[in-house]
């Protein structure tokens, strides 16, 4: 009896944790696809900071902004060179 309580207890549980990890998941995909992107040439002067503070929603953290510039254009690091053209996330 106490077996049979046991594996319907684990199983209880790992349903509702891989419904969780789906729902989760599936929120962040839809985050990604609604945010609209643009190409954008890097003007003299510019860095990754510079463009976050015009491009990103005002209650976004800018270093949350400038982590996923990084990822959307493959970035190891925030160097960006006068002429390059990026894609940015425009949330405003």
């Amino acid at each position: 009896m106490i077996i049979k309580n046991k594996f319907k207890f684990i199983r209880s549980i790992t349903i509702i944790v891989f419904l969780l990890i789906t729902l989760f998941s599936t929120s962040i995909a839809k985050i990604n696809t609604e945010a609209e992107t643009i190409s954008y040439t890097v003007s003299k002067g510019d860095t990754l900071w510079t463009i976050a503070q015009e491009y990103k929603a005002d209650n976004k953290d800018i270093r949350q902004y400038i982590y996923e510039q990084k990822k959307l254009n493959n970035m190891e690091n925030a160097n960006i060179y006068e002429g390059q053209t990026i894609r940015i996330i425009k949330e405003q």
